[in-house]
């Protein structure tokens, strides 16, 4: 009986070790599956999401070219290089979001938002390499103005809602990935408790296992949380170009393009007060002092003028040296004009920059501007240089003003 007894035990304890072993077995291959399943994730993530962001850099590149042929910076020649690299741009942005789409697991919604962001992108491709065409056949590009038009009715719109389209990529990717790396997460907890309740030995593997978990779940949320960043730094970025595009980035005034803008909706219905001054010889500071000085002088200038009529009209640095003043509308033209002798005064008046005292005379000219006066801002411009220029003709340190005839 004790022989049966025993035989009995032996028999139990055989079983339950088998059991445990198998019950054992089961759960490490669990939690391995697990584990591999979160280092998965993670490594599909990071590789989506490096490939999404090397597209939106590729893509604010090429903005920034485009920004720089507008600007009319270089030869024709750098141009029409510029222009060459910004096709070879588009085709490598085609083939990382190929790739993208091809990889495995990932949901509907984010391959539909890429594939609307491709949609836009070679909306945006096209559409830029028409504009750009004159410049890449070596012919340059006579009208920059009419290349800016169609760079902000056309182009740019296109480049931001692609750009949008793949932020948006972005974020449905790393929810999905989210729900996966939850679903897994319920998956562990249960199995961890399962380990839990047939031994110690078992719980200490869960506890490695949950440590690692934890880990991979912590970089893929500082993954996540470094993506935003990036998507925040991408917006800032291009408003950051946008703003150059319209700065000068001596004296932080708006700038020509920026005037452009300001004022060419104006010229066929609305009357305003304008005018221009530029500082008479203003190469003798340069060839005498250099031209960082020279670069101070017009900084103090520009800060004087901004503190003194800031409040009374939009000031612009359209050239090295030459200043646009778009007075209030609140301003009468007498009123307006009353404020010229006083522009004059402050920018003829000796400034001291790096220790020396300088002063040079100032010309300008002024114009009261009616409704249908000029057929563009360009045009405008011209009126008033052609008078300045008549005023430095006649010895300079005087304002003329414009006389339609």
């Amino acid at each position: 009986m004790a022989k049966a007894n025993n035989t009995n035990r032996s028999t139990a304890y055989t079983l339950a070790a088998i059991l445990l072993a198998l019950v054992t077995a089961a759960n490490m291959v669990l939690v391995y599956y697990l584990f591999n399943n979160i280092t998965q994730v993670g490594s599909k993530t990071s590789t989506t999401m490096n490939t999404i962001n090397s597209v939106n850099g590729e893509l604010q590149s090429i903005n920034q070219r485009v920004l720089t042929i507008i600007a009319d910076i270089g030869t024709v020649q750098s141009q029409a290089a510029v222009a060459e690299s910004i096709d070879g741009s588009f085709e490598s942005i085609s083939e990382k979001l190929e790739t993208f789409e091809n990889f495995e697991g990932l949901s509907d919604a984010t391959v539909k938002s890429c594939r609307r962001a491709r949609v836009f992108l070679e909306a945006y491709n096209d559409r830029l390499s028409e504009a750009l065409e004159p410049i890449k056949n070596g012919e340059g590009f006579s009208d920059s103005e009419s290349l800016k038009d169609v760079y902000t009715q056309d182009i740019y719109p296109l480049e931001t809602t692609a750009t949008e389209y793949l932020i948006a990529t972005i974020g449905i990717n790393a929810a999905n990935t989210a729900r996966q790396q939850a679903k897994t997460g319920k998956i562990f907890v249960v199995t961890e408790l399962i380990m839990a309740a047939i031994l110690v030995l078992g719980e200490l593997a869960i506890f490695i296992a949950a440590r690692r978990a934890r880990k991979a779940r912590i970089e893929l949320e500082e993954r996540e949380k470094n993506l935003k960043e990036v998507g925040a730094k991408l917006k800032s970025t291009r408003q950051k170009a946008s703003d150059l595009a319209l700065t000068n980035l001596l004296t932080g005034m708006k700038n020509r393009y920026a005037l452009d803008n300001d004022i060419s909706g104006r010229l066929e219905s609305d009357r305003f007060n304008i005018a221009v001054f530029d500082m008479d010889n203003f190469r003798i500071i340069n060839d005498t002092y250099g031209y960082e000085f020279g670069d101070e002088y017009l900084a103090a200038i520009a800060e004087k003028l901004k503190e003194e009529f800031g409040s009374v009209a939009e000031i612009y640095n359209i050239t090295g040296n030459e200043f646009c003043f778009v007075f209030n509308k609140e301003f009468t033209e007498s009123q307006s004009m009353a404020f010229i002798p006083k522009i004059h005064a402050v920018m003829s008046a000796p400034f001291t920059v790096l220790n020396l005292t300088v002063q040079l005379t100032v010309s300008g000219a002024a114009y009261h501007y009616l409704p249908g006066d000029c057929l563009n801002v360009n045009s405008l411009l011209v009126k008033l240089d052609t008078t300045m220029r008549n005023a430095k003709m006649n010895g300079g340190n005087m304002v003329n003003t414009v006389v339609n005839m």
